[in-house]
């Protein structure tokens, strides 16, 4: 089993209703079980069950909230101004840069958009 560290960057999202969806069918299971005669610990499993739904259910969303008109204009304006001083290190840099660092604004205002336009 993997464990995420704090802070570190998700790269699979998933449905929060899945997730709750097969906590119910591992407990509907479970119960079938129960009923064919299954014996172990059946009260913690079903307390740990609960408290993983109600976990699942009051979790954030993984969806990026979009940005507002007001909020994408702001941040056009500061990248514009970041990409300007960006303009000015680039040319008075003196070393064989491969990517330069307008390039790297371009990118970081595509992915913005990508993720946080509606």
């Amino acid at each position: 089993m993997t464990i995420i560290q704090k802070g570190e960057p998700m790269t699979d999202l998933i449905s929060r209703q899945a997730a709750i969806d097969a906590i119910g069918k591992a407990s509907d299971e479970l119960y079938e079980n129960i009923k064919k005669g299954a014996t172990f610990p059946q009260r913690q499993w079903f307390d740990g069950m609960a408290q993983a739904q109600s976990i699942l259910e009051n979790l954030p969303s993984a969806q990026p909230e979009p940005l507002t008109d007001k909020e994408q204009r702001i941040f056009l304006a500061a990248m514009g101004r970041e990409e300007k001083v960006c303009k000015q290190v680039d040319e008075e840099c003196e070393c064989e840069c491969e990517i330069s660092l307008v390039h790297i604004c371009h990118e970081i205002i595509r992915k913005v958009k990508d993720v946080l336009w509606a």
